[in-house]
């Protein structure tokens, strides 16, 4: 996927996170994670992350850790630097 395909729907992402919508969130960041990006599935990870989730509040939102774990590996795999620290936090190394 081009790269500027990749950082737009990142941003798009990252706005429909800002405004609470993790469903649009989830789905930008999703397409963006299968197309290589690194980041995006990084963020997507932490939609799904039990400490993420509880620093923003989110109500009617269930954490997943598995979910969590999956996507932050990918992201590991696609050279994301900070996904181990968050593996290991949720003991999934």
């Amino acid at each position: 996927m081009a790269p500027e395909l990749l950082a737009a729907m990142m941003r798009r992402g990252d706005a429909m996170l800002a405004l609470g919508d993790l469903s649009a969130a989830r789905l930008l960041y999703e397409r963006a994670a299968v197309g290589g990006s690194g980041g995006a599935a990084l963020a997507l990870g932490k939609t799904y992350d039990p400490a993420f989730l509880s620093g923003l509040n989110a109500r009617g939102i269930r954490p997943d850790r598995t979910a969590a774990v999956t996507w932050y590996r990918k992201a590991a795999a696609l050279g994301d630097g900070e996904a181990p620290a968050l593996l290991r936090r949720l003991g999934a190394e």
